[in-house]
């Protein structure tokens, strides 16, 4: 079987198809990359109603997507740190005007993985002691750190005005950096 070359790609790829007389059936082949270099493997973005059973819906919903998408790292402590990140925005932030919170998880390049929740309190009093690991608590944003996340927030500015903040935790991609 012989295949010729076909320009038509918009990218400049070339695509190849069969010869048409030896089946009634075409293919064409389009040479593309999986992934752009430097894109996360993989990015989720979900919006939880902010109740009494976030925490929950949180761990149930990060476990499943880091499950089927395979990631290499402690999916059940990176739904145990969602849970608890997502919890605290809806019981010490503020829910968007829809009553929910925005739960993200981003699998980037290296393995690693990062929960992000978005509320709508700017504000985040006294952040700096969870760095340090200073908090006695085992709940909420202490136990997520207590849990080997690394913390951090910032605010959500919209047109240069703050609508709101994100607090994330960054988790390691696979069990022996988190052990």
């Amino acid at each position: 079987m012989q295949w010729t070359a076909v320009p038509t790609s918009d990218a400049g790829l070339p695509m190849f198809e069969a010869p048409i007389h030896e089946h009634p059936v075409r293919a064409i082949l389009a040479l593309t990359a999986l992934r752009p270099e430097g894109e996360p493997r993989a990015s989720w973005r979900i919006r939880l109603p902010a109740t009494a059973s976030i925490r929950q819906a949180a761990r149930m919903r990060t476990r499943s997507r880091l499950t089927v998408s395979h990631w290499r790292g402690d999916i059940d402590t990176a739904a145990r740190v969602a849970g608890e990140i997502t919890d605290n925005a809806a019981k010490h932030g503020q829910p968007f005007s829809d009553g929910c919170v925005i739960l993200r998880l981003t699998v980037l390049e290296v393995g690693e993985l990062l929960v992000q929740v978005d509320d709508a309190d700017p504000c985040f009093p006294n952040f700096a002691p969870l760095n340090v690991g200073s908090l006695e608590t085992l709940t909420g944003l202490g136990f997520a750190h207590r849990l080997g996340a690394k913390l951090d927030w910032h605010m959500l500015l919209e047109d240069g005005s703050p609508v709101g903040k994100t607090v994330q935790a960054l988790l390691p991609g696979t069990w022996t950096e988190a052990a």
